[in-house]
């Protein structure tokens, strides 16, 4: 076979990635409300974001960009390959929503003369990763406040989004192609290319992709690329282990004896964890009688090899669990079954989401108990949990308040603990008041403090002032008046314990002196000068 072109520095996919809607490789069910959400968009009416969701390869991110070509609006592209945490959400996500500043090219968009902005987010289902916390909340409040310009979340799984976020977007879903489009695909780049394709050998292609037009040019750039000519005994590719839909492998499992079945499990984007719940879930919709009791013991049996596998860490054990759960659910049925089933997505994932703030508050309260305590948050749950929950609900307010402030509980953490709002409301007022109380006397004790530095300064002048002036008249005085107050001063003040023995030694005295008065009293009237010096003696 001729080769006519050297290889190409640029991968066909991205080659040959559709730049308008019309060159966009979908069905009208798809591309039409598409379309009709973006005029509606040109009009000025603000509309919901669009959430893309389908399998890899449908041509998601393609329409996008496709789109925001097409309709003139300037694109800005988050990926998997970016972080997508609160800060990036808000400053990127957000400003570009809502902000109308300048285009790459200087030019000024504005939403009143229909230029927007387009922000795409890709693969918004892996947006849970640890550095991507706080993206998915982040990126819920921005679109409750109704943006300026259009926005496009882009999941393969949609379902692993919260339901709030979900409800705030206006679903389109994407099936992967039919061989025929995918192969009529292939037949255009190899006309472009200037490569001879067999008709058997693009179909073959397009099958073995599975509906994944993405792989299917990735496989056709592999075989053709540099050569002239392509036939059917060039396809030498296996079948590609693309993501098999999960319906799809339940369906086998429930309705055929087609024991293939176990090896498409594997090839699911699941863990046997997640098997199990969808096949749970869906087990009494198909089996009755005998075979569901077969079958619930079958699943028994694996979730009790899931279990070893979690405590142990021992993975071999997930293919006998693996097995039992598919071929062995499929062999307990006596025939065949027709018919179509609506399944459902396991229950349990929504009630882990509902309850999964509650987890992490008593998470929380354990790791506080256990910290206190030296306990792990095993012990802490099994030993101390309802023990102080208990106490708390029961006893006095003071202790409880007590209780709470040695655990550092917040009020949420108290009202989860206890089961009642009101109390915890209570215990925390008793709280702050006793907060506000010692605030109080801590200032209170402050300004006392200074009060009585400034006092004592003040009575020490005083005395020295009077000791001067009987120096200068030739009187002697012990001013022990001043002595007195300033002792019942310190025996306030910490310092004030030698003070206030000194201060009992000069009460004594005083007596002493005063019943020398009452007899001097007796006495004949007379001495003046005497009498005086004795009364400030």
């Amino acid at each position: 076979m001729p080769k006519i072109s050297d290889s190409s520095e640029i991968l066909w996919v991205e080659k040959y990635r559709p730049r308008t809607l019309d060159e966009v490789v979908a069905g009208k069910n798809v591309v039409q409300p598409i379309l009709e959400w973006a005029q509606e968009w040109q009009k000025g009416n603000r509309q919901k974001p669009l959430l893309l969701a389908g399998p890899p390869g449908t041509g998601k991110t393609s329409i996008a960009l496709a789109l925001g070509n097409s309709m003139g609006w300037e694109v800005i592209e988050l990926n998997a390959s970016d972080q997508r945490n609160m800060q990036i959400i808000n400053r990127i996500v957000g400003e570009g929503a809502f902000s109308e500043t300048l285009s790459g090219e200087f030019g000024f968009y504005s939403s009143t003369e229909g230029k927007y902005r387009l922000i795409i987010l890709d693969e918004v289902d892996n947006i849970h990763k640890r550095e991507d916390y706080g993206g998915e909340s982040s990126l819920t409040k921005i679109i409750k406040k109704v943006p300026a310009q259009p926005l496009i979340l882009i999941a393969n799984e949609p379902y692993k989004l919260s339901p709030a976020l979900r409800t705030l977007c206006k679903m389109v879903n994407f099936r992967r192609l039919t061989a025929r489009m995918v192969a009529s695909a292939l037949k255009r780049i190899c006309k472009i290319e200037g490569i001879k394709a067999d008709k058997e050998a693009l179909i073959a292609l397009a099958e073995n992709a599975g509906g994944d037009l993405r792989a299917a040019v990735n496989d056709l750039q592999a075989i053709a690329e540099g050569e002239g000519e392509i036939k059917i005994e060039d396809i030498v590719i296996g079948k590609r282990t693309q993501e098999t839909d999960v319906f799809k492998v339940i369906q086998k499992i429930f309705k055929s004896f087609d024991a293939s079945v176990h090896g498409e499990t594997m090839l699911l984007d699941e863990t046997p964890d997640d098997i199990i719940a969808w096949i749970d879930e869906n087990i009494s919709l198909e089996y009755t009688g005998e075979e569901l009791l077969k079958g619930y013991r079958l699943l028994s049996t694996a979730d009790v090899f899931l279990g070893r596998v979690r405590r142990r860490q021992y993975y071999k054990l997930w293919k006998y669990a693996s097995y039992l759960m598919t071929v062995g659910i499929q062999q307990v049925k006596e025939e065949e079954k027709g018919g179509f089933t609506r399944y459902k997505r396991p229950q349990i994932w929504q009630q882990l989401f509902r309850t999964r703030a509650k987890r992490i508050k008593k998470d929380k309260i354990l790791a506080k108990i256990g910290a206190h305590s030296h306990l792990s948050k095993r012990k802490a749950s099994t030993e101390m949990y309802y023990f102080i929950s208990f106490f708390i609900s029961k006893v006095d307010v003071e202790k409880a308040v007590r209780i709470v402030e040695m655990y550092e509980f917040t009020e949420d953490e108290v009202a989860y603990l206890i089961g009642d709002e009101k109390r915890a409301e209570k215990i925390f007022v008793k709280m702050s008041e006793g907060k506000q109380q010692s605030e109080k006397s801590a200032k209170k004790g402050s300004r006392d403090g200074e009060t009585f530095k400034k006092k004592k300064e003040s009575l020490k002048r005083g005395k020295g002032v009077v000791e001067e002036e009987k120096s200068k008249s030739g009187e002697a005085g012990s001013g022990s008046e001043f002595d007195e107050e300033v002792l019942e001063l310190e025996g306030d003040g910490e310092e004030g314990k030698d003070g206030k023995v000194e201060q009992g030694k000069v009460k004594e005295r005083d007596n002493a002196k005063d019943n020398d008065r009452e007899k001097g009293m007796d006495k004949p009237k007379g001495g003046g000068k005497n009498a005086t010096l004795d009364f400030f003696s």
